[in-house]
């Protein structure tokens, strides 16, 4: 590269540009100049960083800057600067920016916008819902309609809801039969390419009848929308509880406690499609929201149920139950609410008051002297204006006053230690329905507010924070009846505030919270793209994600990888903010290589992923120099080497003397990144004082070879080749290399000169010398010198017999594992075959014996063992003189199996069987083990292990219960589990022996149900229809012997029952059935059996009975009469009365008193009375409406079902869209809709009996100008103006009259008067002064009144106008000019823009002059100048020139030394002038070497590091002059002005050397007894300017020795002693007291680390154990023991030889109280009981006692203990567990009693649906609550009893019944009867497919013989088969004989004929068969 070459100069000057706002603007211009110049570019003085917006761009000599999407800001002047080492230049540019008022309009025309938007709605359960809005907006924006901020298709089904489009803009949302859930905030957002609009409505879903529980389910969490009306009658109420209670029971309820006063808060997960509804209940009513209930679903998906400030009345389940179409389930959960400790002596009671009224809350405490806290809710009070406290006494009072709907809440009075009493205060006023305190939501949620209040209609009003709201697209207010709703959609953080709800006087408040959303990493750039068209530089471009708006990133950040170096390593390399295109340079990379890049986006909240760009870009770095070329003094024949360090990685070039260097022998340059090295090899003396020079890019340094005479040296070799170990018969070879190659040189062995001789030769070649000796022999051995005066090298040399070595063998062949009685073979190879070995085991020599062989043939060396014993186990060695082979051999004996049984036994026996388990060995003498359930047996008086042979048995002598569990046979190899279950035998019942009987008895009879048991200390439940019965008055349980009875002194009816006498084992059933006497109707009826009646009279039946309790029916034609509203059905004594209050014709028929055993009835007849309209001398008749007005008319009737029919003008008026017809109870009414002229007439009502005629007349309305307030309005305008007046009227056919001052006006040239639809206008143009008055438009019923004045214009003129002015940089340059009048306003403008103010600018104005001055002017200055008076322009041109830059103070020489620095200085006549510094041409830039200062006119050049290289001349320039001096550089000479100093110290401490030079920054070296030191945490050397020093830390003993510091040729030297330190004791032991159980730690320090410690206690050593650590950390002894105990108490010793402490330790016992001792618990059955008692010491074993008992873990006990808790949790309890709980920890005890409720049995899990195949094994099970009930199977009705086939298994709770091979018959409905419970199920029997065993085969026969056909099928059947002949079927006859055989079947034809030829074919279900038959004729 020419580095001399031009300066900068433009080709073509950019050109001004103008372009459109949002568009890309290109700035072009043609630069040359060589070196290629650096062009940037500027603004406003300031140079343009090209990211962002920003982008720079070359195109061979051609620089662009683009700027994307620019805006009118952009507009203005651009400076190119382009610069190089010989120079600069600079040129400018114009940017106009134009349009973008169009594009914001644009923008705005078409993003989307609401035309109409969705309206809220309310619809009833089941109804459809439909919201609809119109939308605007190019082009047609994409829709998304959302619900509570979630997409529809996330929580709905597809089928639930319908989303469409029509023309016109119209979009629709459509939600299909709404469901509770549905309710909620909907919200529509569209978007296009210009932006996006939302908007929202709320849907109200009413519950429906049956449904008003639903209605606190509709998608709102801090209200309720629907007050609940009405009551249920109370025999539903108590069903529906009922239902609930039993569903609760057979769920698992979980428990969960709170302390009274405190919230509790229950989850209930619950997914599913549709979404679930959900109804929280506790013990069965409904739970609703209030005061201390809510019901949310919050935002993780749990819907909760929060109990606020709970009491005791809050004691109960409470059941989550969740329903959809697609099923339900439920949870439920026991709240327990503790009693404080302490209690109120009189709590607060809850109040209602009215709104204004004062409320008084009273409690009392429990002493005099506790202070109490009132709360509202969480918000403490505080006395004042609003609230009174009092105390007097233990009497507490709060009174508020004035109450409002905001004091509606719960108050709370709180003691100091917690205890809380509660009170609800309810404030009845206008509002019935209050606001939440506060609203919480998330960004982007919706928040809701719902009040309701007294009545409809009223006056209401919304503020935020005082601002009353109106209702926009995303602020929601709504009425539906008393409901108002307010929702804000889509929050926002600056939504917070306080929202208020008024109506009348009344108000209330919530303050709502938006908490800010959280935020996401931003997503990754895409369309990432590589520019590489410009030389050594890279454009990258991306553009943002799509998701940018919803997570902006606030920058990006670039980073490279260096490509093919192997490093996988990112390096970041620049960060932009919103730029989306960089340009990478050559100069800021590291060095030359291909690079990658990678981009991610991010923000405060993380960052993304990485995106690559697609390909590698090779760059070079601009390099400056770091460490210069050094001189360098080499010996004549050596290397000469010259590096240089380079700030980057570049190519350069090398010169010798001025002449390129090329790569070859002599020359070889390396570069190594950024080091660049030469190495020239076998320097020359001609090479004496020659430069050598480095160039690259720039880059240009010298340094000086200077050539010394050389010594003769040997080359250095290596330890091998100076050491030679040679075999005995082979050559003896020793070389050496000289210097010179023709220095001489002498060979010496053991100090003998040695000749050339035969077998001895000595060479020389060139600078090799030899000596080689043909033949090793043993006397070649010795120390062999060769002599070359200056050096000498010398060579030792052994010659040794060849060693005999094995050949290697893996390891895994060295190993040997064998059983017993296999052969052992090893086996080895060595190097020379007539070598002897030696076999060793274990040390011991081997010989060839009986059992053991050794061989040797040829190399091979063999030890074979016959027969394998234990005793061969060991390790084997075959050893030569010089090398071991190993081996090891390991016998081991074969595996104990166990051959019999193979598989686990399982074993059922009966107490008291012998019991024997048996296992068969593989071996007579395997050794096993017996375990039973983990523990190994032994031997005992009922317990004998047998050994007989290979078999090993475990005999049971008299087996108990207990003997049950788990054995195992193991024989160390093998095992075998034997699975052992021992009962009591079953009890049987002896008598009777049938399963099942039936009694039957009369009423009042004794009843005895008698079972004779085969035990008699058997236990025995009796069970009456599934449930135990217990002893009372008129049941007895009587057990006699043997003998088990139940007795029923006097029956009744309700004895009646299923009785069942079970052992467990065995079972009897009695049926037994009381009946009672039948009952007769007793006397005459009085009523008559056929009774008249009219439609609203009064209906009274009534008989008697012959019993007091007999149950009557009453039916009506057939069906039971129910009491109801109108009917009263009565029983009194034996009388039985049925009442119809008012009856109706469908009340007419037969009504039938029903006593079972005797019936009386009765015939009812009803009649209507005529239809009448009521009213009608009351009503008016004749009425009158406007046009478009709604005509209603109404009638009310007599009868509500009377029909009627409407008539206008005597004509019949059907339903149109005009004309309604509606019925409502007994009115109805006519509605006509827009009612026009035509509408006026005669309307008649007719209902049959009766009619009613309205007369109507329907009018036009008055004219009205709308917008009309009736005041005159004032217009003021100028002269020359047109005067608009327009109004709109109420009509279109409106005729109106202009006029002036009372005038008429009328149209003409001046005067326009137009009107269309209903505007009428009025346009007077050129408005002079005389036109000023009253304008009317006059339209007969009103009129509008205008008043006009007009002015004269106003004249602004300039009387003098703005000059254009040149001035010099730093001069003031002054606009004036002279304007009329004085008032004008007028505004100054430069380059099109406003002037700013400031200190630079000053504007003034004195009279008609006005003047502009611009101080201390610029260049940049330049351009024009603009006055603007109220529109009147005057338009001036500024010019600046430039001020020339000349030296004052001249550059003067330098000499400075080498290694320091020089500055050279220079100063400017302006501050601002720019220099340039040169060094022969070059042009210096700022680096590491070079530093450039300016300050004021001052400039200054700083050279660090002076070298020699940097002496010459240096100058500096300015564009207008020049000056120059030189640089001398002198060599520094170095002095050592302080040497080292011997130092003495001890181990660990830090000793320091210091030097001190003559010259700061000086490099040395230092030396440690000879080696050099490098910087280490140990050794660590710094440098201050003169001061080198050497700190030498932790020092050891190991550090004595000598250093020495060497700097060029000298070197100073100093002696450093360490000695070791005598170990002292820093900190002693301390005497120290613990308690019981405590972690005991006592610690001492001493002064050294590495000092062995003992630790004794009361004179005797202690070692480590499992609870005593003994450890050391650094100088630190520790003793530690985990858990003391008394005896731990001691005097404890730590000996570190040279000294020892001790210290006193104590250890005393804690006091064991009882903290918290056990409750009462009151559990139902199946429920977990939990038992706590706290005592006050930890790690203190506790026991458990149940009735006396100690209680000990099982599967459903659990005891454990957590500090100082202790708990027993007893899981599933039953009845029997009830009893005293006994906790006891030493001598404390605590007793609680557990009182366990039997529950009711159900089945828990009913039976299935079943389809078996037929012969198969089916299963008909189902689950129950209780284990211990019994359960009847049927078959239809049919009781199923246990039989071979039919068995009935219970196990647990579950209940099975096996049928064994099911057969077609036993297909049906089986059911089963547990109690009152009953469930069923479908058997479906599937008959087994059937195949063929045998084909038929063809038959021949002559006719008239008989032909047989006989085929087997693979299995019976009981379908008859089918036989046929040619396709028609045969039927067994005389003829035909149709046999069956199990599975073989015949057919035999007895008498045959011709034409029965054909085939025949056999058809049994799916199976086939074929034969043919063939007839002939008997010849």
């Amino acid at each position: 590269m020419d580095v001399f070459g031009g300066a900068p100069r433009f080709l073509a000057y950019p050109r001004p540009v103008v372009v459109q706002s949002g568009t890309d603007a290109v700035l072009k211009c043609q630069i040359g100049g060589d070196p290629r110049p650096a062009v940037i570019w500027e603004r406003n003085n300031e140079k343009i960083d090209p990211q962002g917006r920003y982008r720079v761009f070359e195109d061979g000599n051609v620089y662009n800057l683009i700027i994307s999407a620019v805006t009118t800001e952009d507009s203005g002047q651009y400076i190119c600067k382009a610069k190089n080492c010989i120079g600069e230049t600079y040129a400018a540019a114009t940017l106009k920016v134009e349009g973008e008022a169009q594009e914001i309009e644009l923008r705005e025309e078409n993003k989307p916008r609401f035309l109409i938007k969705p309206l809220s709605t309310r619809a009833g359960r089941g109804e459809d819902a439909v919201f609809s809005c119109k939308l605007w907006g190019t082009p047609r924006p994409e829709v998304v309609w959302e619900k509570d901020g979630r997409k529809l298709n996330e929580i709905f089904e597809s089928t639930h809801f319908s989303v469409g489009y029509q023309d016109g803009g119209w979009f629709q949302l459509k939600i299909f039969k709404t469901r509770a859930p549905d309710g909620g905030v909907y919200t529509c957002k569209a978007r296009n390419e210009f932006g996006e609009a939302l908007a929202g409505a709320v849907l109200l879903v009413d519950a429906g009848p049956g449904h008003e529980e639903d209605g606190n389910r509709n998608g709102y969490t801090n209200c309720h929308w629907k007050a609940h009306q009405g009551k249920q009658r109370s025999g539903r109420q108590v069903s529906n509880r009922l239902r609930d209670d039993n569903t609760t029971k057979s769920t698992k309820v979980k428990m969960f406690a709170v302390t009274e006063g405190k919230h509790a808060k229950f989850r209930c997960f619950v997914t599913g499609k549709p979404k679930p509804e959900i109804i929280w209940r506790k013990d069965g009513r409904l739970i609703l929201s209030g005061r201390r209930y809510l019901l949310y679903e919050d935002r993780e998906g749990y819907f909760t149920l929060k109990v606020l400030y709970c009491k005791q009345k809050d004691n109960g389940v409470y059941v989550c139950a969740a329903s959809n179409t697609a099923g339900q389930t439920l949870s439920a959960v026991h709240l327990s609410v503790k009693e404080p400790p302490v209690r109120f002596k009189q709590p607060l009671i809850d109040l209602e008051v009215w709104e204004r009224d004062l409320a008084i809350l009273e409690c009392e405490v429990p002493e005099d002297s506790v202070p109490i806290t009132w709360y509202l809710e969480d918000r403490r009070l505080q006395p004042g204006a609003k609230y009174g406290m009092e105390e007097w006494g233990t009497k507490r009072r709060l009174t508020i006053r004035d109450i409002g709907v905001d004091d509606d809440g719960i108050y709370l009075c709180e003691m100091p230690d917690g205890g809380r009493s509660i009170a609800e205060v309810a404030v009845k006023g206008t509002i019935m329905r209050k606001l939440p305190r506060k609203v919480d939501v998330l960004e982007g949620e919706n928040a809701a507010f719902c009040v309701e209040v007294e009545k409809e209609e009223m006056d209401i009003h919304w503020y935020k924070d005082g601002t009353e709201l109106r209702e926009t697209h995303q602020t929601i207010l709504k009425s539906f009846g008393r409901t108002h709703i307010l929702v804000f959609v889509n929050t926002m953080p600056q939504d917070s505030g306080l929202v208020t709800f008024l109506v009348g006087r009344s108000k209330t408040s919530s303050q709502l919270r938006v908490k800010a959303a959280r935020h996401c990493p931003p997503s990754c750039p895409v369309g990432v793209q590589i520019n590489t068209e410009r030389a050594n530089a890279a454009l990258l471009s991306w553009v943002p994600a799509q998701d940018s708006r919803k997570n902006p990133p606030s920058g990006y950040v670039l980073e490279r990888q260096e490509v093919g170096t192997g490093s996988q390593e990112w390096l970041q390399c620049l960060t932009t903010d919103s730029a989306t295109s960089v340009e990478i340079l050559g100069d800021s990379v590291p060095c030359e290589a291909d690079y990658r890049f990678r981009i991610c986006s991010v923000n405060k909240y993380g960052k993304s992923n990485n995106v690559e760009f697609p390909r590698a870009v090779h760059l070079v770095p601009v390099a400056r120099i770091q460490a210069p070329l050094q001189d360098a003094l080499v010996p004549e024949g050596q290397d000469a080497s010259f590096s240089i360090e380079l700030s980057a990685s570049v190519i350069g070039t090398w010169f010798l003397n001025g002449t390129q260097l090329q790569e070859d022998e002599r020359f070889s340059m390396r570069r190594s990144r950024t080091h660049q090295s030469l190495r020239i090899r076998g320097v020359r003396d001609s090479d004496n004082g020659a430069e050598i020079t480095f160039i690259a890019y720039g880059i240009r340094d010298s340094a000086a070879l200077y050539i010394q005479a050389p010594l003769v040296k040997f080359s250095p070799l290596s330890e091998m080749d100076r050491n030679k170990f040679v075999e005995i018969g082979n050559p003896i070879v020793l070389y050496c290399e000289l210097s010179d190659p023709a220095a001489p040189v002498h060979w010496y062995k053991n100090g003998m000169e040695l000749q050339t001789m035969e077998g001895l030769h000595i060479q020389s070649e060139g600078t090799m010398r030899r000596i080689v000796i043909q033949s090793a022999e043993f006397t070649h051995s010795g120390v062999y010198c060769c002599d070359a005066i200056d050096d000498v090298i010398r060579f030792n040399v052994e010659v040794e017999a060849p060693p005999v070595k094995f050949s290697a063998i893996p390891e895994e062949m060295r190993t040997k594992s064998i059983e017993a009685g296999c052969p052992v073979v090893l086996q080895c190879v060595v190097s020379d075959p007539e070598a002897h070995v030696c076999w060793y085991k274990d040390e011991i020599e081997l010989i060839s014996t009986s059992t053991i062989q050794i061989h040797s043939e040829g190399s091979t060396r063999t030890l074979v063992v016959q027969s394998a014993e234990l005793c061969h186990t060991g390790v084997y060695r075959c050893t030569t003189q010089d090398d071991t082979m190993e081996f090891q051999v390991e016998i081991k004996e074969p595996p104990v199996m166990i051959i019999h049984p193979k598989e686990d036994v399982h074993l059922d026996r009966h107490v008291p069987d012998e019991i024997i388990l048996s296992c068969e060995l593989s071996r007579p003498n395997g050794v096993v083990s017996w375990y039973k359930d983990g523990q190994k047996l032994q031997e005992s008086e009922n317990i004998k292990l047998k050994i007989e042979g290979p078999y090993r048995r475990l005999k049971i002598l008299s087996s108990g219960v207990e003997d049950s569990g788990e054995y195992v046979c193991d024989t160390a190899d093998d095992s075998i589990f034997f699975h052992l279950s021992i009962t009591e035998p079953p009890v049987r019942i002896v008598s009777p022996s049938q399963s099942q009987m039936e009694l039957c008895q009369q009423t009042s009879e004794r009843m005895v149900l008698s079972c004779e048991i085969s035990r008699p200390n058997a236990v025995v439940r009796w069970y009456r229809d599934g449930l135990e019965v217990e002893e009372n008055d008129n049941l007895i349980l009587e057990v006699d012997g043997i003998y088990r009875r139940l007795i029923i002194p006097k029956t009744t009816v309700k004895d009646s029952a299923e009785y069942v006498c079970d052992t467990a084992d065995d079972s009897v059933t009695f049926f037994v059935n009381i009946a009672e006497p039948p009952v007769r109707f007793l006397r005459p009826r009085k009523t008559a059996s056929r009774i008249e009646k009219l439609a609203g009279e009064a209906l009274c039946l009534d008989c008697e009975v012959s019993r007091s309790n007999a149950e009557v029916t009453w039916k009506k034609n057939g069906e039971e009469v129910e009491d109801s509203r109108n009917i009263t059905i009565l029983e009194d004594g034996v009388m039985r009365q049925l009442t119809i209050h008012s009856l109706t014709v469908e009340d007419a028929g037969q009504y039938v008193c029903d006593a079972k055993d005797d019936v009386m009835d009765f015939h009812v007849n009803v009649q209507e009375l005529p239809v009448k309209i009521l009213g009608k001398t009351e009503a008016k008749t004749e009425k009158q409406f406007l046009v478009s007005d709604d005509i209603i008319l109404v009638c009310e009737l007599s009868r509500s079902n009377a029909a009627v029919n409407w008539f206008k003008d005597n004509q019949l008026i059907d339903d149109t869209e005009r004309y309604c017809s509606e019925e409502q109870g007994v009115f109805r009414s006519l509605v006509v809709l827009n009612a026009g002229l035509q509408d006026s007439g005669e309307y008649t009502c007719d209902a049959g009996d009766d009619k009613m005629v309205f007369y109507i007349t329907v009018k036009e309305p008055p004219v009205q100008i709308i917008g009309n307030s009736g005041h005159p309005e004032h217009h003021m305008l100028v002269a020359g103006d047109d005067l608009i007046l327009e109004c709109e009227v109420s009509r279109p056919n409106t005729t109106v009259h202009w006029l002036w001052n009372g005038e008429l006006l009328k149209p003409d040239t001046r005067i326009k008067i137009d009107s269309y639809d209903v505007v009428r206008k009025l346009v007077l143009s050129g408005l002079k002064p005389s036109d000023s008055g009253e304008y009317i438009c006059d339209a007969i019923d009103d009129k509008l009144i205008t008043i006009v004045e007009v002015q004269a214009p106003r004249v602004v003129e300039f009387i003098a106008e703005l000059r254009n002015i040149t001035v010099r940089e730093g001069e003031d340059a002054v606009f004036k000019c002279v304007i009329s009048p004085v008032d004008t306003q007028l505004v100054w403008h430069f380059n099109g823009r406003p002037v700013p103010l400031n200190e630079r600018t000053v504007i003034s104005s004195s009279g008609l002059s006005h003047m502009l001055c611009i101080h201390n002017c610029m260049v940049s200055d330049s351009g024009r100048v603009t006055a603007d008076a109220e529109g009147l322009v005057s338009v001036a041109e500024l010019q600046v020139q430039e001020q020339q830059v000349l030296f004052t103070k001249k550059m003067m020489p330098v000499v400075a030394e080498e290694y320091t620095e020089a500055v050279l200085e220079v100063e400017v006549t302006l501050d601002s002038g720019e220099v340039q510094w040169m060094r022969q041409g070059v042009m210096i830039h700022p680096e590491a070497k070079y530093t450039l200062k300016h300050k004021g006119r001052k400039h200054s050049l700083t050279i660090h590091k002076l070298a020699m290289s940097d002496r010459g001349t240096y100058s500096c320039e300015t564009l207008h002059d020049r000056t120059q001096a030189q640089l001398t550089v002198e060599p520094r000479k170095i002095t050592i002005q302080r040497g080292l100093t011997d130092i003495k110290t001890t181990e660990r401490e830090t000793a320091s050397f210091e030097v001190e030079l003559s010259h700061p920054n000086v490099p040395g070296t230092w030396m440690r007894n000879g080696i050099q030191l490098k910087p280490t945490n140990h050794f660590r050397m710094s440098a201050k300017g003169q001061v080198h020093s050497l700190t030498i830390s932790n020092l050891s003993v190991e550090d004595t020795g000598t250093f020495t510091f060497s700097v060029e040729n000298l070197k100073t030297v100093a002696r450093l002693v360490v000695k070791e330190p005598p170990v002292t004791i820093f900190r002693k032991l301390e005497d120290q007291r613990f308690s019981e159980g405590a972690a005991i730690s006592i610690e001492c320090e001493l002064s050294r680390h590495n000092v062995d410690v003992k630790w004794i206690k009361n004179g005797s050593e202690v070692k480590p154990g499992k609870d005593l650590r003994i450890y050391a950390m650094g100088r630190k002894r520790f003793l530690q023991i985990m858990k003391c105990h008394v005896g731990d108490s001691g005097v404890y010793t730590c000996d570190a030889g040279d000294a020892a402490t001790s210290c006193t330790v104590e250890v005393y016992e804690r006091e064991l109280l009882l903290m918290q001792g056990l409750e009462d618990l009151d559990i139902q059955e199946d429920q977990n009981a939990v038992f706590v008692c706290e005592i006050s010491v930890e790690d203190v074993p506790g026991e458990w006692y149940k009735k006396g008992e100690r209680i000990q873990p099982t599967s459903t006990i659990k005891i454990r203990q957590e500090g100082t808790k202790h708990f027993l949790l007893m899981c599933n309890v039953r009845a029997e567990d009830s009893g005293e709980i006994k906790f006891v920890a030493r001598h404390l005890e605590s007793i609680a009693y557990l009182e366990v409720e039997e529950l009711p049995v159900k089945i828990v899990k009913p039976l299935r649906d079943t389809t078996a195949l037929e012969k198969t094994r089916v299963i008909m099970d189902c689950t129950v609550s209780n284990s211990r009930c019994s359960i009847r199977w049927y078959k239809g009705c049919t009781v199923i009893l246990p039989s071979e086939r039919f068995e009935i298994c219970s196990e647990g709770c579950y209940r099975k019944l096996i049928i064994q091979q099911v057969t077609l018959n036993d297909e049906g409905t089986y059911s089963v009867q547990v109690g009152e419970c009953t469930c069923s199920a479908k058997l479906t029997v599937e008959a087994l497919p059937v195949s063929m065993v045998r084909e038929l085969t063809d038959v021949e026969v002559k006719a008239p013989g008989k032909a047989c056909f006989e085929c087997e099928v693979s299995a019976p059947v009981n379908e008859a088969p089918v036989w046929s002949l040619n396709g028609e079927p045969l039927q067994p006859g005389p003829w035909v004989l149709v046999e069956k055989m199990g599975t073989v079947h015949r057919l035999t034809l007895k008498q045959t004929s011709l034409d029965m030829n054909g085939v025949l074919e056999f058809i049994s279900g799916k199976t086939k068969s074929r034969a043919q038959l063939l007839v002939i004729s008997d010849p």
